[in-house]
């Protein structure tokens, strides 16, 4: 989806393939939220470039080094990568051909998604467009955005526009969506708000967070808020306040 004032976004491609690369490039540079676009056909020169550079978004091929029987040069890459503080939770798309390096890569390396050779251009730019959406800095005074979880090795995003309510229970997360429900492992409440667009989300009790674009109706008196699909959700005494300042 196609967004208005988005953040640009830096993007690092490393592929040792110069057609490949220059394809990825020119696929990437369609995508609305991509800033600058940087290129290595190295480790060495793409690790120059994460240091040098804020890149939000890394596409890895894993084998940079064809001539090298088994080399999984990207893999090595992207495990230092993760070693940087800064770059623990950036996305990384890895480009392969290989089903068990892509298992890897998801299980020990956090991958937000894989790319399979031959690219296919418009799953590719579908990809770069959902990896960039996740919200930083000022655009968490937006609606637009993922909210992204681990589970299993993996990095999954959710649309935070979709998001009815967060609910904190039996040390687990349970979100409630448009569509579904998901099952997150325990965060606080307080480090979940922090991932998200403060415009539009809000703690209403010590165990809920609601979407306000959610809310049909607030009853201050009994405490409670009822949803736009029926659903109601009590006010926490604590929070009561706070909450309704907020609104």
């Amino acid at each position: 989806m196609h967004q208005t004032g988005i953040m640009k976004r830096n993007v690092l491609i490393i592929e040792d393939n110069e057609a490949c690369r220059d394809a990825l490039a020119e696929i990437t540079r369609r995508c609305e939220a991509a800033g600058a676009v940087f290129c290595a056909g190295s480790s060495a020169a793409a690790y120059r470039y994460a240091l040098e550079e804020t890149i939000h978004l890394f596409l890895v091929d894993i084998i940079l080094e064809p001539e090298n029987p088994g080399d999984i040069s990207g893999l090595i890459f992207a495990e230092k990568i993760r070693g940087i503080e800064r770059y623990k939770y950036t996305p990384i798309i890895f480009v392969t051909s290989l089903i068990d390096e892509k298992l890897i890569a998801y299980q020990k390396l956090y991958c937000s998604s894989y790319i399979e050779k031959p690219i296919d251009p418009v799953r590719v730019e579908c990809e770069i467009a959902r990896a960039l959406g996740q919200p930083v800095g000022q655009e968490r005074e937006s609606g637009s955005g993922f909210y992204y979880y681990r589970k299993d090795g993996v990095i999954y995003g959710l649309e935070t526009e979709a998001i009815i309510y967060i609910e904190s229970s039996f040390r687990r997360l349970l979100v409630y969506t448009t569509e579904q429900t998901v099952e997150m492992a325990y965060k606080p409440l307080r480090a979940v708000m922090d991932k998200l667009p403060n415009r539009y989300f809000a703690q209403c009790s010590k165990n809920v967070i609601v979407n306000k674009k959610y809310i049909k109706n607030i009853d201050k008196a009994n405490r409670y808020i009822t949803l736009k699909d029926g659903r109601q959700i009590e006010i926490g005494s604590c929070k009561r306040k706070s909450f309704l300042e907020e609104l």
